[in-house]
């Protein structure tokens, strides 16, 4: 849940408004709120079930960013769009391998000290997931 509100706030502008009444508060709530839904929904989409829970997932940020760039470019010439579009998928594709091995690599960590700790992982269903595939 933390993570969620930190992505919005972060990502989606959640905390960076001045208002003067109630109806402007709701108003902005509303609109980071849907935004982040639709992040959401997108991340989803976009990312098999069976990865989830390793690097592979789309973050809120890459999606952002990734309708930003569509959004600037729907009045590009058609070249100069699919240039940006191919960029911008072989930057999400650069970070997408950055975060994979930066989740095998936590992973690994997070073992490490449970069994540090004298806790087996595998008997505890709920403190680390099976290891994102190499």
């Amino acid at each position: 849940m933390e993570a969620c509100f930190r992505e919005v706030k972060e990502e989606l502008g959640w905390d960076h408004f001045e208002c003067r009444g109630w109806r402007c508060i709701h108003r902005h709530l509303y609109v980071t709120i849907l935004g982040g839904l639709f992040c959401a929904r997108v991340r989803r989409q976009l990312s098999p079930a069976a990865v989830v829970t390793s690097g592979e997932l789309l973050t809120v940020e890459q999606v952002r960013r990734a309708v930003n760039v569509y959004l600037d470019a729907l009045d590009l010439p058609r070249r100069q769009r699919k240039k940006r579009y191919q960029q911008e998928l072989d930057r999400q594709a650069y970070y997408q391998l950055r975060n994979a091995a930066a989740a095998r690599s936590h992973h690994k960590t997070r073992l490490q000290q449970l069994r540090n700790l004298d806790i087996d992982p595998d008997q505890i269903k709920s403190v680390c997931p099976k290891p994102p595939p190499n």
